[in-house]
C-alpha cells in the first residue's frame, strides 16, 4: 500500500512539473497569421479581396510580410518600383499602408510607411493591431496609403 501511495504522489508531482514547465512556453507562444512573400501587382491581375490591381506594372527585387497573431507585422520590400518606356524604374509613391484581411475582409492595418522614392524600399514592424481571435483566409495587401481601399500593389498569394 505504501508503494502505491508514493507511485502515485510521484506521477501527480511529475504531472505538476511538466505543466508548470510547459505553462510559459504555452503563455509566450506566438504563431504566424501570415508569412509569405509579396508579389507585385499587374494592371491584368484580378481582384483580390474585392479591389483591382493598381493601373501601372509593378516590380519587386523582393518583398515579403509575417504577421504574427499576437499583433505584430513586419513588411520587407526592396526595388519595388514601376519600369518606365525608357527601360528605368522608378518608385512614385511616397508612402504605403499595408493590410490585413481575414476571409477578404480588411481587419487591420499597419497605416501610412514611408517607401523610399525613387529607390521603392521600405522596412518597418507595427505592433498592438487588434487582430480577431481567428482569421480564415489571411492575407496582406500593400496599397498606396492614398489609395487604402481602392487598389492594391502588392499582395501576398493564397496558400
Amino acid at each position: 500500500m505504501h508503494s502505491t501511495t508514493r507511485t502515485g504522489a510521484v506521477a501527480a508531482a511529475t504531472l505538476l512539473a511538466l505543466s508548470v514547465a510547459a505553462a510559459p512556453a504555452l503563455a509566450s507562444s506566438k504563431h504566424d497569421l501570415v508569412r509569405a512573400d509579396l508579389v507585385p501587382s499587374q494592371p491584368t491581375f484580378g481582384t483580390v479581396n474585392g479591389l483591382p490591381p493598381g493601373a501601372a506594372p509593378w516590380v519587386l527585387d523582393r518583398g515579403e510580410v509575417r504577421v504574427r497573431d499576437d499583433g505584430r507585422m513586419d513588411v520587407r520590400l526592396e526595388g519595388f518600383q514601376i519600369p518606365r518606356p525608357d527601360g528605368t524604374q522608378d518608385n512614385p509613391v511616397a508612402s504605403i499602408t499595408a493590410v490585413v484581411y481575414c476571409a477578404g475582409t480588411p481587419v487591420a492595418d499597419s497605416g501610412p510607411q514611408e517607401l523610399s522614392v525613387p529607390g521603392g524600399d521600405a522596412r518597418f514592424r507595427v505592433e498592438g493591431l487588434a487582430l480577431p481571435r481567428t482569421c480564415d483566409a489571411p492575407s496582406v495587401l500593400i496599397s498606396p496609403t492614398a489609395a487604402v481601399g481602392r487598389a492594391y500593389i502588392a499582395f501576398t498569394p493564397a496558400s
